[in-house]
């Protein structure tokens, strides 16, 4: 039965491979009649073998403002190909009804389905419950549409692709893939900026010139691979007798890339999370190092960059995020139980709260804070929910340090990591870092029901 289980695996790798083909196919093409065969092949393979959507998706996050054209319209890939993947799910799923007794499907679905259920579970239905709520609440009804828009980028479709994960992602092996899939699309989001540099192109800004690669910004694109970065990193160090070489030289690509941002909440939300994740999968001498490497990079970093350091509280970034949390505590003073809304901070911003210190930042669409950009968006009740969630994801985390899980593990730095940086950024509202957000949840979830022998945490 081994051979059988392998072979099941090798055919998921040959699809998932065909499906990002696909995929990179439509978007270079940027043509209706290439994208609609492609949509329709890319449904068949879903219908044929849904893992192998859900293992390949992960990969296209970080190309999240790539475009593919449908027509007049444009859609990311990762919509794209989740909405193929919903498809071909369903037309599976339809198909072992129609050839296989219903009945019994439903009832062993049914089973399944309370057997495994989280408090995880619980969040990701509160949310959508709570994002559906605050459609009806905005402080600015005219402005409907783009809520809406954010409604599926960031609540709506995260949690189906999360639901589709934690059906599918059961076995280890295939989690395995499902990560091996996100950290090379990460590999080559990172290895775009780097050759963009190299060939003299980026962002020059105080002193130094930031890649951004595919992400219209050098803070988008920190964003996206401070989570990578850390989950790879801990999958090539923590709980080891050796490193992995093959993952710690991924780390080191991606980690090149992170750095060549510039951007200095990343960077130490990611060596505070490395850090501690090195003490807790029992590398203290390697977390000690890790903890002078930071503090040397970051005079290294310093004198390369000082003026990004000079003016941090001096007119920089960091005072212009304490008038922006200002003006966003007093919004929150004005509509404390339902907030303003999804994506409603620019229009409600810009307008009334604004402070002449920072007149030049009066477009920004977000707080940069992951706890005011929770209470203005969803409410009180979205913040008691990022709350509770937070709670439940350190409880988890226990328990994957009692298991000495290295997937499990890796991922809830990867969050934690995510959570630290927006505290000074945006955490979560964007539609590449809440498909991250739920896929890493999935992750979490499947490692800390699994019981499973300490033999099996190679990865």
């Amino acid at each position: 039965m081994v051979w059988l289980e392998h072979a099941r695996l090798g055919r998921t790798e040959v699809i998932a491979l065909a499906i990002l083909a696909l995929t990179g196919l439509a978007i270079i093409a940027n043509s209706t009649p290439i994208t609609i065969v492609a949509i329709v092949l890319l449904i068949a393979l879903g219908a044929l073998r849904p893992v192998a959507s859900i293992v390949a998706l992960p990969a296209v996050i970080g190309f999240v403002y790539q475009e593919i054209a449908l027509k007049n319209a444009r859609f990311s890939p990762q919509e794209t190909l989740l909405a193929t993947t919903v498809a071909g799910t369903g037309l599976h799923m339809i198909w072992r009804l129609v050839t296989q007794r219903s009945t019994e499907l439903v009832r062993d679905f049914l089973l399944q389905l309370r057997a495994r259920l989280q408090l995880f579970d619980v969040a990701a239905l509160a949310l959508l419950l709570i994002g559906t709520l605050s459609l009806f609440t905005l402080a600015l009804p005219a402005y409907r549409h783009e809520s809406l828009r954010v409604y599926r980028w960031v609540i709506l479709e995260p949690i189906i692709y999360y639901a589709l994960a934690r059906w599918y992602l059961q076995s280890r092996d295939v989690r395995r893939l499902a990560v091996i899939s996100f950290a090379t699309g990460a590999l080559v989001v990172a290895l775009i900026g780097i050759v963009d540099l190299a060939a003299g192109r980026g962002l020059e800004v105080e002193g130094v010139t930031r890649i951004s690669g595919v992400y219209p910004h050098p803070n988008a694109l920190a964003l996206f691979l401070e989570r990578p970065f850390v989950l790879i990193a801990g999958l090539a160090t923590i709980y080891r007798a050796r490193f992995r070489w093959f993952w710690l030289v991924g780390a080191a690509i991606v980690g090149a890339g992170l750095l060549l941002t510039f951007s200095r909440g990343a960077v130490l939300a990611v060596g505070i999370v490395i850090v501690i994740l090195l003490f807790v999968g029992q590398r203290k001498r390697l977390a000690a190092l890790a903890a002078g490497a930071g503090v040397l990079l970051g005079a290294a970093l310093a004198l390369t960059a000082s003026a990004r350091v000079d003016n941090l509280f001096s007119g920089g970034s960091g005072s212009l995020r304490l008038d922006l949390w200002g003006s966003a505590i007093e919004m929150i003073r004005d509509h404390p139980i339902f907030g303003i809304g999804l994506d409603q901070f620019l229009y409600v911003y810009a307008p009334r709260y604004v402070k002449p210190e920072a007149w030049s930042e009066r477009f920004t669409s977000h707080p940069h804070d992951i706890i005011l950009d929770c209470w203005l968006s969803l409410g009180i009740m979205g913040l008691v929910l990022a709350l509770a969630f937070v709670v439940i994801l350190c409880v988890a985390t226990v328990r994957l340090a009692r298991k000495r899980s290295v997937l499990g593990l890796a991922a809830a730095g990867a969050m934690f990591a995510g959570i630290l940086h927006g505290l000074v950024d945006n955490g979560y509202f964007l539609p590449d870092l809440a498909l991250i957000f739920w896929f890493l949840t999935a992750i979490i979830a499947a490692e800390a029901s699994e019981k499973f022998d300490l033999v099996r945490q190679e990865i």
